[in-house]
């Protein structure tokens, strides 16, 4: 093969190569839009229904206009009233809290399982009395029953009403006066006939003032004291006859 041949066999093959090149486009053809869903379309369309109609815009821009008011309203009315009433919120909760920690909830309940029968025993010859009340008296008006009674010099007066939440559940409120005045109040929910639940109860009054909250707990002692010495009575019942019957 001579050199002049070879050289126009490498020419013709160039030239085939860069006519396939230019055959070939630059860049790939765009690959076709998946069409719009149902919806959007649907949405596409009612937008721009509205966006034509006068009537139809108007009632948008009503829409609009109404609801930052309600929005506006709502968020001046909440203002107005955390000024109000914010701080008396915060005094509830703080005494609340204070009032389940040292347990003058438990103790009113104790206090008014101890002494609700009080009034209609004082009659009787056999009538403990293990609170050493004095001056006991009991009425019962529609659903509020109450027991008054003095201790220390002092007028107190023990009510208790039971009532039916909006599902079956059972209630009593618990309202502890001084002198005359409400001092404390809970509600809680009924465990039984014979009790009533220690925990989960609101707070519902409590007077930072006179002695109720230390006659409260003093006599709550006494109510734990006889439970206890009860439940060891309970442990050693029978003891008294040990030694009567059996000998090392």
């Amino acid at each position: 093969m001579t050199l002049e041949l070879l050289l126009l066999i490498v020419i013709a093959a160039c030239a085939i190569y860069w006519y396939s090149r230019r055959a070939k486009p630059e860049h790939p053809p765009p690959s076709p839009q998946p069409s719009p869903e149902p919806s959007e379309a649907v949405n596409v369309a009612q937008e721009a229904t509205v966006a034509l109609d006068p009537f139809l815009h108007e009632v948008v821009a009503a829409k609009q206009s109404t609801d930052e008011q309600v929005a506006a309203a709502t968020c001046e009315y909440q203002r107005e009233l955390d000024a109000r009433f914010s701080y008396d919120v915060q005094v509830k909760e703080r005494l609340s809290r204070f009032a389940r920690e040292h347990e003058l909830d438990r103790a009113l309940i104790a206090l008014w399982e101890e002494i609700q029968h009080y009034p209609s025993w004082a009659q009787r010859k056999d009538f403990g009395n293990k609170l050493k009340l004095a001056s006991i008296s009991g009425s019962h008006e529609k659903d509020v029953q109450s027991v008054e009674f003095t201790s220390e010099g002092q007028r107190f007066i023990l009510s208790a009403r039971t009532f039916h939440g909006m599902e079956g559940e059972s209630y009593a409120d618990f309202s502890f006066w001084e002198d005359g005045t409400e001092v404390f109040a809970i509600t809680y929910c009924t465990r039984d006939e014979y009790g009533f639940y220690d925990s989960g109860g609101n707070v519902d009054a409590f007077k930072k003032r006179g002695n109720w909250a230390k006659v409260l707990l003093r006599l709550y002692s006494q109510i734990q004291i006889e439970r206890n010495k009860s439940r060891a009575d309970s442990k050693y019942f029978g003891a008294d006859k040990i030694k009567s019957r059996f000998e090392e």
